[in-house]
Protein backbone atom coordinates (compact mmCIF):
# COMPACT_ATOMS: atom_id res chain seq x y z
CA UNK A 1 0.00 0.00 0.00
CA UNK A 2 1.16 3.49 -0.93
CA UNK A 3 2.70 5.06 2.13
CA UNK A 4 0.52 8.50 2.06
CA UNK A 5 -2.80 5.65 1.77
CA UNK A 6 -1.14 4.41 5.11
CA UNK A 7 -0.80 7.86 7.01
CA UNK A 8 -4.29 8.74 5.91
CA UNK A 9 -5.77 5.44 6.92
CA UNK A 10 -4.28 5.47 10.48
CA UNK A 11 -4.94 9.31 10.91
CA UNK A 12 -8.19 8.72 9.72
CA UNK A 13 -9.88 5.35 9.64
CA UNK A 14 -7.97 3.64 13.12
CA UNK A 15 -11.19 2.23 14.34
CA UNK A 16 -12.59 1.32 10.86
CA UNK A 17 -12.08 -2.39 9.92
CA UNK A 18 -10.85 -2.24 6.01
CA UNK A 19 -9.76 -5.86 5.27
CA UNK A 20 -13.44 -6.93 5.30
CA UNK A 21 -16.02 -5.59 3.10
CA UNK A 22 -15.90 -3.40 0.02
CA UNK A 23 -12.84 -1.55 1.66
CA UNK A 24 -10.24 -3.74 0.27
CA UNK A 25 -11.30 -2.78 -3.74
CA UNK A 26 -11.65 0.76 -2.68
CA UNK A 27 -8.67 0.95 -1.18
CA UNK A 28 -6.48 -0.92 -4.44
CA UNK A 29 -8.85 1.63 -6.33
CA UNK A 30 -7.22 4.68 -4.35
CA UNK A 31 -3.70 3.40 -4.13
CA UNK A 32 -3.43 2.50 -7.52
CA UNK A 33 -4.33 6.67 -8.07
CA UNK A 34 -1.62 7.43 -5.77
CA UNK A 35 0.85 5.76 -8.20
CA UNK A 36 -0.42 7.25 -11.10
CA UNK A 37 0.15 10.79 -9.41
CA UNK A 38 3.38 9.67 -8.43
CA UNK A 39 4.15 9.00 -11.83
CA UNK A 40 2.58 11.76 -13.23
CA UNK A 41 4.74 13.78 -10.57
CA UNK A 42 8.06 12.54 -11.63
CA UNK A 43 7.71 12.47 -15.09
CA UNK A 44 6.62 16.47 -14.59
CA UNK A 45 9.39 16.96 -12.35
CA UNK A 46 11.46 15.13 -14.97
CA UNK A 47 10.57 17.63 -17.85
CA UNK A 48 11.00 20.61 -15.70
CA UNK A 49 14.63 19.69 -15.14
CA UNK A 50 15.35 18.98 -18.84
CA UNK A 51 13.47 21.87 -20.21
CA UNK A 52 15.57 24.11 -16.85
CA UNK A 53 18.64 22.64 -18.04
CA UNK A 54 17.87 23.47 -21.86
CA UNK A 55 17.10 26.96 -20.99
CA UNK A 56 20.36 27.40 -18.55
CA UNK A 57 21.93 26.17 -21.19
CA UNK A 58 20.45 28.73 -23.81
CA UNK A 59 20.86 31.41 -21.63
CA UNK A 60 24.49 30.89 -20.90
CA UNK A 61 24.89 30.74 -24.56
CA UNK A 62 22.98 33.84 -25.68
CA UNK A 63 24.92 35.43 -22.64
CA UNK A 64 28.55 34.21 -24.21
CA UNK A 65 27.23 35.26 -27.56
CA UNK A 66 26.72 38.37 -26.52
CA UNK A 67 29.72 38.66 -24.41
CA UNK A 68 31.28 37.83 -27.72
CA UNK A 69 29.36 40.35 -30.30
CA UNK A 70 29.74 42.68 -27.41
CA UNK A 71 34.23 41.65 -27.18
CA UNK A 72 33.97 41.74 -30.98
CA UNK A 73 32.49 45.48 -31.79
CA UNK A 74 34.50 46.99 -29.20
CA UNK A 75 37.61 45.69 -30.44
CA UNK A 76 36.72 46.96 -33.91
CA UNK A 77 35.17 50.28 -32.75
CA UNK A 78 38.67 50.64 -30.80
CA UNK A 79 40.53 49.27 -33.87
CA UNK A 80 38.42 51.79 -35.67
CA UNK A 81 38.99 54.69 -33.66
CA UNK A 82 42.77 54.33 -33.35
CA UNK A 83 42.82 53.59 -37.20
CA UNK A 84 41.15 57.37 -37.35
CA UNK A 85 42.98 58.87 -34.42
CA UNK A 86 39.83 59.64 -32.56
CA UNK A 87 38.60 59.15 -29.50
CA UNK A 88 34.64 58.49 -27.58
CA UNK A 89 34.75 60.32 -23.74
CA UNK A 90 31.65 59.62 -21.52
CA UNK A 91 31.20 61.81 -18.51
CA UNK A 92 28.92 62.85 -16.01
CA UNK A 93 28.38 65.20 -13.47
CA UNK A 94 28.84 64.52 -9.70
CA UNK A 95 26.97 66.13 -6.80
CA UNK A 96 30.15 68.13 -6.12
CA UNK A 97 30.21 69.67 -9.49
CA UNK A 98 32.75 68.31 -10.20
CA UNK A 99 32.93 65.30 -13.98
CA UNK A 100 33.86 61.67 -13.62
CA UNK A 101 34.92 60.12 -16.66
CA UNK A 102 32.48 56.58 -17.03
CA UNK A 103 34.39 55.16 -20.76
CA UNK A 104 37.40 56.63 -22.41
CA UNK A 105 38.30 54.73 -25.91
CA UNK A 106 40.87 55.54 -28.86
CA UNK A 107 44.01 56.25 -29.99
CA UNK A 108 43.55 60.27 -29.58
CA UNK A 109 43.69 60.10 -26.11
CA UNK A 110 46.76 58.31 -25.69
CA UNK A 111 48.00 60.89 -28.05
CA UNK A 112 47.06 63.88 -26.17
CA UNK A 113 49.32 62.24 -23.37
CA UNK A 114 46.28 61.04 -21.30
CA UNK A 115 46.43 56.88 -21.69
CA UNK A 116 42.35 55.46 -21.39
CA UNK A 117 43.05 53.83 -17.95
CA UNK A 118 44.18 57.06 -16.66
CA UNK A 119 41.31 58.99 -17.69
CA UNK A 120 38.42 56.22 -17.28
CA UNK A 121 36.52 55.45 -14.18
CA UNK A 122 38.49 59.39 -13.08
CA UNK A 123 37.37 62.72 -12.28
CA UNK A 124 38.22 65.29 -14.15
CA UNK A 125 39.92 67.12 -10.55
CA UNK A 126 42.34 64.32 -10.62
CA UNK A 127 43.45 64.09 -13.90
CA UNK A 128 44.24 67.55 -14.30
CA UNK A 129 45.45 70.97 -12.31
CA UNK A 130 45.31 74.40 -12.28
CA UNK A 131 44.14 76.72 -15.65
CA UNK A 132 43.36 73.99 -17.74
CA UNK A 133 41.64 72.16 -14.98
CA UNK A 134 39.06 75.55 -14.86
CA UNK A 135 39.34 75.75 -18.52
CA UNK A 136 38.17 72.02 -19.47
CA UNK A 137 35.82 72.52 -16.22
CA UNK A 138 33.79 75.36 -17.75
CA UNK A 139 34.02 73.21 -21.66
CA UNK A 140 32.43 70.10 -19.65
CA UNK A 141 29.87 72.77 -18.14
CA UNK A 142 28.74 74.04 -21.53
CA UNK A 143 28.53 70.68 -23.08
CA UNK A 144 26.92 69.63 -19.98
CA UNK A 145 23.73 71.96 -20.55
CA UNK A 146 24.09 71.67 -24.39
CA UNK A 147 25.51 75.40 -24.77
CA UNK A 148 28.70 73.72 -26.58
CA UNK A 149 28.12 71.35 -29.58
CA UNK A 150 31.57 71.42 -31.17
CA UNK A 151 35.01 72.28 -29.97
CA UNK A 152 38.61 72.39 -31.99
CA UNK A 153 41.54 71.93 -29.86
CA UNK A 154 44.80 70.42 -29.72
CA UNK A 155 48.20 70.54 -27.84
CA UNK A 156 51.07 72.71 -29.19
CA UNK A 157 53.60 71.10 -27.68
CA UNK A 158 52.58 67.36 -29.25
CA UNK A 159 51.51 68.94 -32.78
CA UNK A 160 48.36 68.10 -32.90
CA UNK A 161 44.82 69.22 -33.26
CA UNK A 162 41.51 67.43 -33.13
CA UNK A 163 37.35 68.39 -33.85
CA UNK A 164 34.85 67.27 -30.83
CA UNK A 165 31.30 66.66 -31.24
CA UNK A 166 29.11 67.31 -27.89
CA UNK A 167 25.94 64.56 -27.56
CA UNK A 168 23.92 65.12 -24.30
CA UNK A 169 21.86 62.30 -23.36
CA UNK A 170 18.95 63.07 -21.44
CA UNK A 171 15.91 60.78 -19.60
CA UNK A 172 12.62 62.62 -19.13
CA UNK A 173 14.34 65.67 -20.16
CA UNK A 174 17.29 66.16 -17.40
CA UNK A 175 20.65 65.03 -18.82
CA UNK A 176 22.55 62.02 -17.54
CA UNK A 177 25.78 61.94 -19.12
CA UNK A 178 26.95 63.40 -22.42
CA UNK A 179 28.72 61.49 -25.30
CA UNK A 180 32.26 63.06 -26.85
CA UNK A 181 33.08 61.85 -30.16
CA UNK A 182 36.52 63.36 -31.53
CA UNK A 183 38.49 62.77 -34.61
CA UNK A 184 42.15 63.81 -34.95
CA UNK A 185 42.47 66.66 -37.79
CA UNK A 186 46.33 67.70 -37.59
CA UNK A 187 47.12 66.55 -41.44
CA UNK A 188 43.81 67.96 -42.34
CA UNK A 189 45.36 71.31 -40.80
CA UNK A 190 48.36 71.13 -41.75
CA UNK A 191 46.79 70.64 -45.83
CA UNK A 192 45.12 73.61 -45.28
CA UNK A 193 47.88 75.20 -43.75
CA UNK A 194 49.93 74.55 -46.88
CA UNK A 195 47.03 75.14 -49.69
CA UNK A 196 46.33 78.69 -47.65
CA UNK A 197 50.32 79.59 -48.19
CA UNK A 198 50.73 77.57 -51.55
CA UNK A 199 47.60 80.41 -52.26
CA UNK A 200 49.18 83.26 -51.22
CA UNK A 201 52.32 82.70 -52.84
CA UNK A 202 49.99 82.10 -56.10
CA UNK A 203 49.11 85.47 -55.72
CA UNK A 204 52.15 86.93 -55.03
CA UNK A 205 53.30 85.34 -58.06
CA UNK A 206 50.32 87.02 -59.49
CA UNK A 207 51.00 90.09 -58.32
CA UNK A 208 54.20 90.27 -59.79
CA UNK A 209 53.30 88.76 -62.93
CA UNK A 210 50.65 92.02 -63.25
CA UNK A 211 53.38 93.93 -61.38
CA UNK A 212 55.62 93.05 -64.40
CA UNK A 213 53.60 93.04 -66.96
CA UNK A 214 52.98 96.79 -66.37
CA UNK A 215 56.50 98.09 -66.16
CA UNK A 216 57.09 95.85 -69.78
CA UNK A 217 53.95 97.48 -70.53
CA UNK A 218 55.61 101.10 -69.99
CA UNK A 219 59.29 99.98 -71.61
CA UNK A 220 57.58 98.90 -74.71
CA UNK A 221 55.10 101.43 -74.92
CA UNK A 222 57.50 104.18 -74.48
CA UNK A 223 59.86 103.74 -77.68
CA UNK A 224 56.41 102.88 -79.25
CA UNK A 225 55.50 106.08 -78.69
CA UNK A 226 58.30 107.63 -80.49
CA UNK A 227 57.91 105.10 -83.54
CA UNK A 228 54.24 106.04 -84.14
CA UNK A 229 54.25 109.48 -82.89
CA UNK A 230 57.26 110.22 -85.30
CA UNK A 231 55.15 108.28 -88.37
CA UNK A 232 52.15 110.16 -87.53
CA UNK A 233 54.32 113.58 -88.04
CA UNK A 234 56.04 112.23 -90.78
CA UNK A 235 52.56 111.98 -92.83
CA UNK A 236 51.95 115.62 -92.32
CA UNK A 237 55.24 116.18 -94.96
CA UNK A 238 55.39 116.35 -98.37
CA UNK A 239 56.29 112.43 -99.60
CA UNK A 240 57.10 110.69 -102.88
CA UNK A 241 54.78 107.91 -103.20
CA UNK A 242 57.41 105.30 -102.29
CA UNK A 243 57.69 107.46 -99.35
CA UNK A 244 54.41 107.27 -98.13
CA UNK A 245 54.18 103.26 -98.72
CA UNK A 246 57.37 103.15 -96.30
CA UNK A 247 55.50 105.37 -93.86
CA UNK A 248 52.21 103.58 -93.86
CA UNK A 249 54.41 100.26 -93.30
CA UNK A 250 55.98 101.71 -90.41
CA UNK A 251 52.62 102.77 -88.73
CA UNK A 252 50.64 99.63 -89.62
CA UNK A 253 53.80 97.68 -88.07
CA UNK A 254 53.30 99.98 -84.93
CA UNK A 255 49.72 99.54 -84.63
CA UNK A 256 50.48 95.93 -85.14
CA UNK A 257 52.81 95.94 -82.42
CA UNK A 258 50.55 97.97 -80.09
CA UNK A 259 47.73 95.34 -80.48
CA UNK A 260 49.99 92.66 -79.36
CA UNK A 261 50.85 94.66 -76.41
CA UNK A 262 47.20 94.95 -75.88
CA UNK A 263 46.19 91.51 -75.68
CA UNK A 264 49.01 90.38 -73.51
CA UNK A 265 47.57 93.31 -71.16
CA UNK A 266 44.13 91.99 -71.49
CA UNK A 267 44.59 88.71 -70.72
CA UNK A 268 47.08 89.73 -67.67
CA UNK A 269 43.86 91.58 -66.23
CA UNK A 270 41.61 88.93 -66.51
CA UNK A 271 43.47 86.01 -65.25
CA UNK A 272 44.25 88.61 -62.13
CA UNK A 273 40.56 89.50 -62.11
CA UNK A 274 41.33 93.01 -62.54
CA UNK A 275 38.95 93.39 -65.65
CA UNK A 276 36.46 95.95 -65.03
CA UNK A 277 33.24 96.57 -67.42
CA UNK A 278 32.12 99.75 -68.21
CA UNK A 279 28.20 99.42 -68.89
CA UNK A 280 26.14 102.44 -70.98
CA UNK A 281 23.98 102.64 -73.71
CA UNK A 282 25.31 101.09 -76.92
CA UNK A 283 23.37 101.13 -80.66
CA UNK A 284 24.74 97.45 -81.70
CA UNK A 285 23.27 97.65 -85.14
CA UNK A 286 25.27 100.45 -85.47
CA UNK A 287 28.00 99.73 -83.70
CA UNK A 288 28.41 96.57 -85.89
CA UNK A 289 27.97 98.67 -89.19
CA UNK A 290 30.97 100.49 -87.67
CA UNK A 291 32.78 97.57 -88.07
CA UNK A 292 31.91 96.31 -91.29
CA UNK A 293 32.79 99.19 -92.59
CA UNK A 294 36.20 99.41 -91.12
CA UNK A 295 36.79 95.59 -92.09
CA UNK A 296 35.38 96.40 -95.83
CA UNK A 297 38.98 98.00 -96.87
CA UNK A 298 40.64 94.23 -96.18
CA UNK A 299 37.92 92.07 -98.03
CA UNK A 300 38.32 94.27 -100.89
CA UNK A 301 42.12 93.77 -101.06
CA UNK A 302 41.54 89.85 -101.09
CA UNK A 303 38.63 89.53 -102.91
CA UNK A 304 35.99 88.17 -100.94
CA UNK A 305 32.27 89.29 -99.84
CA UNK A 306 31.13 90.80 -96.89
CA UNK A 307 28.09 90.52 -95.57
CA UNK A 308 25.94 91.66 -92.66
CA UNK A 309 22.68 90.40 -91.91
CA UNK A 310 20.17 92.08 -88.80
CA UNK A 311 17.27 90.10 -87.57
CA UNK A 312 14.06 91.53 -86.85
CA UNK A 313 13.58 92.03 -83.19
CA UNK A 314 17.38 93.68 -82.25
CA UNK A 315 16.61 96.29 -79.68
CA UNK A 316 17.77 100.24 -81.02
CA UNK A 317 19.74 100.69 -77.67
CA UNK A 318 21.23 97.79 -75.15
CA UNK A 319 23.06 98.12 -72.16
CA UNK A 320 26.69 96.91 -72.51
CA UNK A 321 30.03 97.69 -72.56
CA UNK A 322 30.87 98.87 -75.92
CA UNK A 323 34.67 98.64 -76.03
CA UNK A 324 34.61 94.87 -74.71
CA UNK A 325 31.73 94.25 -77.73
CA UNK A 326 33.89 96.27 -80.21
CA UNK A 327 36.98 94.10 -79.03
CA UNK A 328 35.15 91.23 -79.45
CA UNK A 329 33.81 91.83 -82.52
CA UNK A 330 36.76 93.24 -84.21
CA UNK A 331 39.53 90.09 -83.09
CA UNK A 332 35.98 87.53 -84.86
CA UNK A 333 36.11 89.58 -88.10
CA UNK A 334 39.17 89.87 -88.20
CA UNK A 335 40.49 86.52 -87.85
CA UNK A 336 37.71 85.18 -90.16
CA UNK A 337 39.22 87.38 -93.01
CA UNK A 338 42.61 86.34 -92.07
CA UNK A 339 41.96 82.84 -92.40
CA UNK A 340 39.40 83.17 -95.53
CA UNK A 341 41.47 83.32 -98.95
CA UNK A 342 38.05 83.16 -100.97
CA UNK A 343 34.41 83.04 -100.66
CA UNK A 344 32.75 85.27 -97.96
CA UNK A 345 32.67 86.68 -94.38
CA UNK A 346 29.40 87.54 -92.66
CA UNK A 347 28.16 89.06 -89.48
CA UNK A 348 25.14 88.50 -88.64
CA UNK A 349 22.78 89.81 -85.37
CA UNK A 350 19.95 88.39 -82.96
CA UNK A 351 18.41 89.26 -80.02
CA UNK A 352 16.29 86.31 -78.14
CA UNK A 353 15.15 85.88 -74.94
CA UNK A 354 16.30 86.90 -71.42
CA UNK A 355 17.99 89.96 -72.68
CA UNK A 356 20.41 88.01 -75.08
CA UNK A 357 22.12 89.96 -77.71
CA UNK A 358 23.67 87.43 -80.14
CA UNK A 359 26.31 87.97 -83.10
CA UNK A 360 27.42 85.05 -85.62
CA UNK A 361 30.92 85.58 -87.24
CA UNK A 362 30.63 82.92 -90.54
CA UNK A 363 33.27 82.43 -92.92
CA UNK A 364 34.25 80.02 -95.69
CA UNK A 365 38.38 80.06 -94.82
CA UNK A 366 40.89 77.04 -94.01
CA UNK A 367 38.52 76.15 -90.90
CA UNK A 368 39.48 73.99 -87.58
CA UNK A 369 40.40 70.07 -87.27
CA UNK A 370 38.13 68.87 -84.72
CA UNK A 371 41.45 68.47 -82.65
CA UNK A 372 42.62 71.74 -82.74
CA UNK A 373 39.07 73.26 -81.94
CA UNK A 374 39.99 71.71 -77.91
CA UNK A 375 42.60 74.67 -78.08
CA UNK A 376 41.51 77.12 -79.69
CA UNK A 377 40.20 79.06 -76.35
CA UNK A 378 43.82 78.73 -74.47
CA UNK A 379 45.95 81.48 -74.53
CA UNK A 380 49.26 81.35 -76.04
CA UNK A 381 47.58 78.51 -78.54
CA UNK A 382 47.51 78.08 -81.92
CA UNK A 383 45.90 75.67 -83.50
CA UNK A 384 48.31 73.94 -85.97
CA UNK A 385 51.74 76.14 -86.10
CA UNK A 386 52.30 74.59 -89.56
CA UNK A 387 49.64 76.34 -91.09
CA UNK A 388 48.65 79.01 -88.89
CA UNK A 389 51.90 80.52 -88.56
CA UNK A 390 51.52 82.05 -91.93
CA UNK A 391 48.58 84.02 -90.80
CA UNK A 392 50.77 85.49 -87.55
CA UNK A 393 49.24 86.09 -84.68
CA UNK A 394 49.68 85.87 -80.48
CA UNK A 395 47.13 82.79 -79.78
CA UNK A 396 45.42 85.13 -77.19
CA UNK A 397 42.77 86.54 -79.31
CA UNK A 398 40.13 83.99 -78.79
CA UNK A 399 41.01 83.25 -75.37
CA UNK A 400 40.28 87.36 -74.76
CA UNK A 401 36.99 86.75 -76.55
CA UNK A 402 35.79 83.86 -74.38
CA UNK A 403 37.12 85.32 -71.41
CA UNK A 404 34.99 89.07 -72.19
CA UNK A 405 31.98 86.96 -73.34
CA UNK A 406 31.71 85.28 -70.39
CA UNK A 407 32.42 88.40 -68.06
CA UNK A 408 29.25 89.87 -70.29
CA UNK A 409 27.33 87.01 -69.22
CA UNK A 410 27.25 85.26 -72.50
CA UNK A 411 29.51 82.64 -73.62
CA UNK A 412 31.23 81.65 -77.15
CA UNK A 413 31.15 78.28 -79.23
CA UNK A 414 32.44 77.54 -82.81
CA UNK A 415 31.59 75.38 -85.35
CA UNK A 416 34.17 74.23 -88.09
CA UNK A 417 35.43 71.90 -90.34
CA UNK A 418 38.67 71.72 -92.13
CA UNK A 419 38.65 73.12 -95.33
CA UNK A 420 35.53 73.85 -94.89
CA UNK A 421 35.02 77.05 -92.98
CA UNK A 422 34.26 78.40 -89.36
CA UNK A 423 31.47 79.84 -87.60
CA UNK A 424 31.45 81.47 -84.08
CA UNK A 425 28.93 82.51 -82.28
CA UNK A 426 28.59 84.59 -79.19
CA UNK A 427 26.23 85.93 -76.60
CA UNK A 428 25.56 88.70 -73.92
CA UNK A 429 23.76 89.95 -71.79
CA UNK A 430 21.95 93.42 -72.78
CA UNK A 431 19.00 94.50 -71.33
CA UNK A 432 17.22 96.63 -73.93
CA UNK A 433 17.41 100.97 -73.35
CA UNK A 434 14.04 101.47 -72.47
CA UNK A 435 14.80 105.46 -72.52
CA UNK A 436 16.21 106.67 -75.92
CA UNK A 437 19.85 108.32 -75.72
CA UNK A 438 19.87 111.98 -76.34
CA UNK A 439 21.25 112.82 -80.39
CA UNK A 440 25.12 113.99 -80.06
CA UNK A 441 25.72 117.91 -80.21
CA UNK A 442 27.90 119.15 -82.99
CA UNK A 443 30.69 119.84 -79.74
CA UNK A 444 30.28 116.23 -79.25
CA UNK A 445 31.30 114.13 -82.31
CA UNK A 446 34.80 113.11 -83.00
CA UNK A 447 37.70 115.73 -83.42
CA UNK A 448 39.35 115.70 -86.53
CA UNK A 449 42.03 113.88 -87.51
CA UNK A 450 44.07 116.69 -88.23
CA UNK A 451 43.96 117.98 -84.96
CA UNK A 452 44.41 121.47 -85.94
CA UNK A 453 43.88 124.26 -82.67
CA UNK A 454 41.06 126.69 -82.23
CA UNK A 455 42.17 130.20 -83.87
CA UNK A 456 41.01 131.95 -80.59
CA UNK A 457 42.77 129.69 -78.09
CA UNK A 458 46.72 130.46 -77.63
CA UNK A 459 47.49 128.66 -74.85
CA UNK A 460 50.81 128.24 -72.89
CA UNK A 461 51.73 124.68 -72.89
CA UNK A 462 53.84 122.36 -70.66
CA UNK A 463 55.54 119.10 -71.75
CA UNK A 464 57.10 116.94 -68.81
CA UNK A 465 58.60 113.96 -69.42
CA UNK A 466 62.21 112.17 -68.58
CA UNK A 467 62.44 110.43 -71.82
CA UNK A 468 63.46 113.14 -74.42
CA UNK A 469 62.05 111.75 -77.35
CA UNK A 470 59.06 111.41 -75.75
CA UNK A 471 59.16 115.22 -74.82
CA UNK A 472 60.22 115.89 -78.49
CA UNK A 473 57.39 113.81 -80.11
CA UNK A 474 55.07 115.45 -77.93
CA UNK A 475 56.28 118.57 -78.59
CA UNK A 476 55.99 117.82 -82.68
CA UNK A 477 52.57 117.08 -82.42
CA UNK A 478 51.48 120.24 -80.81
CA UNK A 479 53.18 122.40 -83.05
CA UNK A 480 52.25 121.01 -86.05
CA UNK A 481 48.71 121.18 -84.57
CA UNK A 482 49.60 125.14 -84.16
CA UNK A 483 50.67 125.54 -80.54
CA UNK A 484 53.62 127.76 -80.34
CA UNK A 485 53.87 128.84 -76.72
CA UNK A 486 55.35 125.05 -75.63
CA UNK A 487 58.17 124.68 -72.68
CA UNK A 488 59.48 121.39 -71.54
CA UNK A 489 60.41 119.89 -68.09
CA UNK A 490 62.13 116.83 -67.52
CA UNK A 491 60.46 115.76 -64.17
CA UNK A 492 57.70 116.21 -61.65
CA UNK A 493 59.84 119.16 -59.79
CA UNK A 494 61.13 120.87 -62.78
CA UNK A 495 57.17 121.50 -63.48
CA UNK A 496 56.69 122.07 -60.29
CA UNK A 497 59.07 125.01 -60.65
CA UNK A 498 57.69 126.15 -63.68
CA UNK A 499 54.36 126.06 -63.07
CA UNK A 500 55.39 128.55 -59.76
CA UNK A 501 57.16 130.47 -61.53
CA UNK A 502 55.05 130.91 -65.20
CA UNK A 503 52.10 131.30 -66.19
CA UNK A 504 50.56 128.12 -67.57
CA UNK A 505 47.49 126.36 -68.75
CA UNK A 506 47.95 122.75 -70.13
CA UNK A 507 50.47 120.54 -68.34
CA UNK A 508 51.31 117.46 -70.63
CA UNK A 509 52.66 115.23 -67.20
CA UNK A 510 54.08 111.75 -67.25
CA UNK A 511 53.29 109.52 -64.66
CA UNK A 512 56.04 107.68 -63.81
CA UNK A 513 59.72 110.15 -63.67
CA UNK A 514 62.44 110.50 -61.58
CA UNK A 515 63.37 112.87 -58.97
CA UNK A 516 59.79 113.82 -58.42
CA UNK A 517 56.78 111.58 -60.23
CA UNK A 518 53.76 112.65 -62.19
CA UNK A 519 51.16 112.33 -59.51
CA UNK A 520 53.14 114.05 -56.66
CA UNK A 521 53.83 117.02 -58.93
CA UNK A 522 50.07 117.11 -59.81
CA UNK A 523 49.00 117.24 -55.97
CA UNK A 524 51.98 120.09 -55.47
CA UNK A 525 51.04 121.60 -58.29
CA UNK A 526 47.54 121.58 -57.04
CA UNK A 527 48.45 122.96 -53.60
CA UNK A 528 50.03 126.21 -55.49
CA UNK A 529 46.25 127.28 -56.05
CA UNK A 530 46.74 128.59 -51.90
CA UNK A 531 49.00 130.82 -53.06
CA UNK A 532 49.02 131.77 -56.67
CA UNK A 533 45.84 131.68 -59.28
CA UNK A 534 47.74 128.56 -61.06
CA UNK A 535 45.30 126.03 -62.11
CA UNK A 536 46.72 124.64 -64.92
CA UNK A 537 44.82 122.05 -66.85
CA UNK A 538 46.63 118.59 -66.28
CA UNK A 539 47.19 115.94 -68.90
CA UNK A 540 48.37 112.51 -68.18
CA UNK A 541 50.58 110.16 -69.67
CA UNK A 542 51.61 107.21 -69.19
CA UNK A 543 52.22 104.01 -70.37
CA UNK A 544 50.63 102.04 -67.53
CA UNK A 545 46.84 101.52 -68.73
CA UNK A 546 45.59 99.77 -65.62
CA UNK A 547 42.17 101.06 -64.05
CA UNK A 548 43.73 101.92 -60.69
CA UNK A 549 46.34 103.61 -62.04
CA UNK A 550 43.99 106.08 -64.13
CA UNK A 551 42.07 106.15 -60.73
CA UNK A 552 44.99 107.06 -58.54
CA UNK A 553 46.56 109.83 -61.53
CA UNK A 554 43.10 111.41 -61.54
CA UNK A 555 42.58 111.86 -58.16
CA UNK A 556 46.27 113.39 -57.52
CA UNK A 557 44.61 116.05 -59.56
CA UNK A 558 44.95 115.21 -62.82
CA UNK A 559 42.16 116.05 -65.24
CA UNK A 560 42.50 113.44 -67.83
CA UNK A 561 44.75 110.48 -68.94
CA UNK A 562 46.29 109.74 -72.06
CA UNK A 563 48.06 106.32 -72.67
CA UNK A 564 51.22 106.25 -74.59
CA UNK A 565 51.95 106.16 -77.70
CA UNK A 566 49.53 109.29 -77.71
CA UNK A 567 47.74 109.73 -80.98
CA UNK A 568 47.39 113.27 -82.66
CA UNK A 569 43.99 112.69 -82.74
CA UNK A 570 43.50 111.93 -78.72
CA UNK A 571 46.20 114.91 -77.97
CA UNK A 572 43.89 117.66 -79.83
CA UNK A 573 40.23 116.03 -78.10
CA UNK A 574 42.16 116.54 -74.38
CA UNK A 575 43.09 119.58 -74.86
CA UNK A 576 39.67 120.55 -76.03
CA UNK A 577 37.87 119.22 -73.16
CA UNK A 578 39.63 122.40 -71.56
CA UNK A 579 37.05 124.77 -73.00
CA UNK A 580 34.27 122.74 -71.62
CA UNK A 581 31.65 123.63 -69.08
Amino acid sequence: MHPLLKRQLKKTLKNVAVDDGPWPEFLATVNAAYKQADQEREFVERTLNVVSEELTAANDQIRRDAENQLARLTDYYSRTLDTQKGLVLCYRRLPDGDFEHTLCRGQLSQRMGYPPERVEHHRLGKILRGPLLRRMQRIYQAGWVGKLKTLEGGSKRRGIRFLAVFHPLKENGVTTEVIVSAVEITDLKDTERALRQAKAKAEAADRAKSDFLAVMSHEIRTPMNSVIGFTSLLRTTELTAEQEHFVKMIESSGEGLLEIINDVLDISKIEAGRLELSVEPVEPVVLAHEIVAMMQSRTDEKGIKLRFNVAPGVPDQVNTDRARLRQILINLMGNAIKFTAEGSVSLDIEYGAANMLSFKVTDTGIGIPPEGIERLFKPFSQVDSSTTRNFGGTGLGLAICKRLSEAMGGGIEVTSEAGQGSCFSFTVSAPEVTEALAPLAEGDLPPDAQFLKDTDDNPSLLVVDDNPINRKVLGMILKVGGYGKVDFAENGAQAVNHVRDHATDIVFMDVEMPVMDGMTASREIRALARTTDQMPWIIGLSANVWRDTVERALASGMNDYLSKPVKREDVGASIRKRSRP
